[in-house]
């Protein structure tokens, strides 16, 4: 699963891995411990190209009664994806990304988990493939996501038994596009030699830390 990810870049950054020029002048919060419920940056097709928007983490699904109600996945696997009830009309009309500095996952060792962080092996984002889920009640509306996961490549196995989908930007547009009704060919794992894992400090696990100091490798 991903249940961790830091976003510390410029709007500047987010254009050139987005390859969207409109994104540049996006002023963007540095966090470096996003965590579930928590309001993130999601980027979707517009008429005059991608255009940024936030979204709750935690899927509440369209045809839902009450979005407090029942469960609200902050993950979506990617195998069998198009037919599952949850996700079926967020995959069909909904896909997004999500952009991401780098993201946290836990190894089981000798009884404790030990925090690592993967970022981008030569710097920029990665890109999250993610769902987009818009619901609407008397209240007003909501807008909900979850982040795609599948097997994990040589870099993460070690490590956990899922990760991210991380679109390569020849894949974005086909991942955007509605009307790309094979896109689910895209939810595979990224190449190991794009990114990098090292272990972090257990101070990650709490969601009320912030700062830097989460992404600095450490050797104990």
């Amino acid at each position: 699963m991903c249940g961790r990810f830091a976003l510390h870049a410029t709007g500047q950054e987010l254009a050139l891995g987005l390859r969207s020029p409109r994104l540049a002048g996006l002023r963007i919060e540095a966090r470096y411990n996003i965590a579930p419920g928590q309001w993130i940056l999601v980027v979707r097709p517009e008429r005059d190209g991608l255009g940024p928007g936030l979204a709750q983490w935690g899927l509440v699904p369209s045809w839902a009664k009450d979005p407090q109600q029942g469960p609200r996945p902050i993950n979506a696997r990617a195998e069998g994806l198009e037919a599952k009830p949850t996700f079926r009309g967020a995959f069909r009309h909904g896909r997004c990304v999500v952009p991401a500095s780098g993201f946290y996952e836990w190894k089981a060792e000798g009884g404790r988990k030990r925090p690592f962080y993967i970022r981008p092996r030569a710097g920029g984002l990665f890109l999250f493939a993610a769902l987009f889920s818009s619901w609407a009640g008397p209240d007003g509306e909501l807008d909900t996501c979850a982040l795609v996961t599948t097997t994990p490549n040589a870099v993460m196995a070690p490590i956990h038994a899922r990760m991210p989908v991380i679109l390569s930007p020849e894949d974005l547009e086909a991942w955007l596009d509605p009307g790309h009704r094979t896109a689910a060919t895209l939810l595979r794992p990224c190449d190991a030699s794009v990114m990098e894992a090292f272990p972090v400090s257990t101070a990650v696990g709490n969601s009320g830390n912030e700062g830097p100091s989460l992404i600095i490798q450490v050797t104990d």
